[in-house]
């Protein structure tokens, strides 16, 4: 809300300025707000975007490690086999 009062506090001086303080300030106040809804927003997809992102690295970091996990089971079982046990 701060910025639909700074739009009303500059529109109601550039209204004094034309004539009109009051009407200055209503188009301030909506200019601004509208700036501030916009900005709001913008702020909002940026950190999904963010969130977003991470979850997907998370989802590969771990797509990774079990990967590695698999390829250091089979190694293990390799070495083991060679050994003369028995692995499932």
């Amino acid at each position: 809300m701060g910025g639909a009062f700074r739009g009303a506090a500059l529109g109601a001086v550039g209204g004094a300025i034309g004539g009109d303080a009051g009407k200055g300030a209503a188009i301030g106040a909506a200019t601004f707000g509208l700036f501030g809804a916009f900005r709001r927003r913008s702020e909002e997809m940026q950190q999904e975007q963010q969130q977003a992102a991470y979850h997907q690295e998370e989802a590969s970091a771990q797509a990774t490690q079990n990967e590695e996990r698999g390829l250091y089971n089979r190694a293990d079982a390799a070495c083991l086999r060679g050994r003369g046990y028995s692995v499932d």
